[in-house]
């Protein structure tokens, strides 16, 4: 596609995320905007400023928002003992009155990734940097948000998703970068193609490991609360046990007495009771006629109902007063509003004294919401909140003002044979407080390392195509350079041999005489073919020239056996060169050369043999002088010519 082409479409994607966070903001009933859509909204205008060419304010302003995002994402990975979940909720609120944490930090995915989003926006195009490797671990991080691909995550305690508002503005803004890649040459796109579906297969499995990671804290942490949900409930039986039999012994003791107790004999004995028991609401005295005649304690409210007729005041208890004071049988009411404005259990006692005059019932007030007030102290109330249920209404309360229902936890406990529930919530303080946070430093860990042997496997791959290039290249260099030595080593060769009969020419020939200027004898013979011009005009050249390379081929072989050479020194004129040979040597070599020459039985177009003239020359003594000694070899060959050819004369050399 055409870079004017992606980047109009990228302006488009921007404006429509641009668009979807208006709207969003405009319909937030909140005091504080969701920090997701503040997020994607800085991103997607550092991706504008991009696209109008201003890539230092771009990276400023992507800079800054990952500034605050690594904020928000500490949150998530530090530990508990380091920074607690309610000096984040402290900082949160100063930073606004009445705020927490979550208001002002993305979800977890989110968070990673905007960070991600925010440093492909830092490095731009640069492969190098790894802008593919973080593109496609944004695009996963938004897919998990999605629950595309991965196991679904339980987000009680964290939250893991932005609003559809801000996936849609994060969809538009990867896309937006993700146009960048369309850009790129086609051999860049297959050098990213491994590194980047390797690196990728280890982002997914970190991922898929946090969220088994998730899953099993999750479940750690049901049972935890569960476990003390049930340590409530039994302590509560215990205690309602425990007072129960203490009641009855309470009962019983009158039986001790002759007469109807006075106001401070029931004060005395109560008191023992009522201290240890203090979920009571007063211990009362009720005659057969239901009226209270003693309470204790002499508050201000019991003093009140002293005298007061119960089946009026409550018809709620009547079927416990009868059978308590009618037919002297324990009882209990169900959950009744007290006279004291609370929700309670009223047990009745049928009394009597020594005498077995039957003189009431003692009646147990036990306060419900004072009772729950017990667990105060096995109880972190601040961050728990327990609720004693009959049916949908709390009739007692105890701790936080709110707790997380979806963390629920419940348990049937009876008292005075009336089953209750009770049930206990944590705070989400608590929750984020009593969270691992191995799952998040886990997804976030394996991230790291996915953009990190991104980094390492693309160096790799770009340094071996590189070097494949540079030992291409060298392999060329070489080839190269040998194909210049074996042309450098012919046009030497050719410079100093004879290309027709790959003898010796005379350059070479000369050289090697003046590198033997000082050998004694030294023996020079120039050869002639005689009638050569013959074989040219009747046989043609061609036939000239297997004559020549005949004869080179011989003289050659019959130079070399004595030790010398055997060059061509123009036409069909040769020199022999023989080293340490004097004339009588020397002639032998040339008859010898006669001979092979003659036994090679090379013919004229008339059928008479090739022969060759000879002029030889020695120098004995003296200083070398190559003119006028090949003048003398030259003189030689003349006079054997003027003699009738096919012979060897011999010349001294002037003295």
């Amino acid at each position: 596609m055409k870079p004017r082409l992606l980047s109009s479409a990228a302006l488009l994607l921007c404006a429509l995320a641009l668009i979807i966070l208006t709207v969003a903001g405009l319909s937030e009933t909140h005091t504080i905007v969701k920090p997701s859509l503040l997020a994607v909204l800085a991103l997607t205008l550092a991706k504008l400023v991009w696209l109008a060419h201003m890539p230092r304010l771009a990276r400023g302003l992507a800079a800054v928002t990952l500034g605050c995002l690594a904020l928000g994402l500490a949150s998530y990975l530090l530990p508990e003992y380091w920074i607690g979940t309610e000096a984040w909720h402290a900082l949160a609120s100063w930073l606004a009155s009445g705020s927490s944490l979550d208001d002002w930090r993305p979800p977890l995915f989110a968070t990673l990734c905007l960070i991600l989003l925010g440093g492909t926006q830092l490095c731009g195009r640069q492969a190098a940097l790894g802008s593919p490797m973080l593109l496609g671990l944004a695009l996963l991080m938004w897919l998990a948000q999605l629950d595309l691909g991965v196991s679904a995550t339980t987000r009680w305690v964290l939250d893991y998703a932005a609003s559809p508002a801000a996936l849609a503005a994060m969809g538009c803004l990867l896309m937006a970068h993700g146009l960048s890649l369309f850009g790129l040459p086609a051999e860049e796109r297959r050098l990213l193609s491994r590194p980047l579906w390797q690196s990728m297969s280890l982002g997914i499995l970190a991922l898929t490991f946090s969220q088994h990671q998730q899953t099993i804290e999750d479940r750690r942490l049901h049972r935890l609360l569960d476990a003390e949900n049930q340590r409530l409930t039994e302590q509560l039986s215990r205690e309602v046990g425990d007072q129960l039999a203490a009641t009855r012994r309470f009962a019983n003791s009158w039986r001790l007495l002759e007469a109807p107790p006075d106001a401070a004999t029931w004060a005395l004995m109560a008191e023992p009771l009522y201290h240890d028991y203090r979920y009571f609401e007063n211990i009362a005295l009720v005659t057969p006629d239901t009226r209270i005649r003693h309470v204790h304690p002499m508050s201000e409210v019991n003093r009140r109902i002293i005298g007061t007729r119960l089946y009026e005041s409550q018809p709620a208890g009547r079927p416990a007063q009868r059978q308590a004071l009618d037919d002297h049988q324990e009882s209990t009411t169900g959950v009744l509003k007290l006279l004291q404005g609370q929700y309670g259990i009223i047990y009745y006692l049928p009394t009597q004294v020594a005498s077995g005059d039957f003189i009431g019932a003692s009646a147990m007030v036990l306060s419900l919401q004072t009772l729950t007030d017990t667990l105060q102290d096995t109880l972190d109330a601040q961050r728990t909140r327990v609720e004693l249920r009959q049916t949908s209404a709390p009739l007692a309360t105890l701790g936080a003002a709110e707790g997380v229902r979806d963390w629920a936890h419940r348990s049937q406990i009876e008292i005075g044979n009336h089953p209750l529930m009770l049930t206990t919530l944590p705070t989400q303080q608590r929750l984020q407080a009593s969270h691992a946070r191995l799952p998040a430093v886990s997804l976030t860990t394996g991230l790291g390392l996915a953009y990190l042997l991104f980094l390492v496997l693309y160096a790799h791959r770009h340094l071996g195509i590189q070097h494949q290039l540079l030992h291409r290249s060298h392999t060329q260099l070489h080839q190269e350079i040998e194909a210049r030595t074996r042309l450098q080593k012919e046009v030497e060769w050719l410079a100093r041999h004879d290309e027709l009969t790959s003898l010796p020419n005379r350059r070479m020939l000369m050289d090697d005489l003046k590198s033997r200027y000082d050998v004694r004898p030294l023996c020079v013979m120039i050869c002639d073919l005689d009638h050569f011009k013959r074989i040219n005009d009747n046989l043609g050249h061609l036939a000239g020239d297997e004559c020549l390379q005949r004869l080179g081929e011989l003289g050659h072989a019959v130079a070399t056996r004595a030790g010398g050479m055997f060059a061509r020194y123009g036409g069909e004129e040769f020199v022999v060169l023989l080293p340490g040979y004097d004339s009588v040597s020397g002639r032998q070599v040339a008859d010898e050369l006669m001979t092979a020459l003659k036994d090679a039985k090379l013919m004229h177009h008339d059928g008479t043999p090739l022969t060759m003239s000879i002029g030889l020359t020695v120098l004995e003594r003296g200083e070398l002088n190559i003119a006028s000694l090949m003048q003398v070899a030259d003189d030689a060959l003349y006079r054997a010519k003027e003699l009738g050819r096919n012979r060897v004369v011999s010349a001294p050399l002037p003295g």
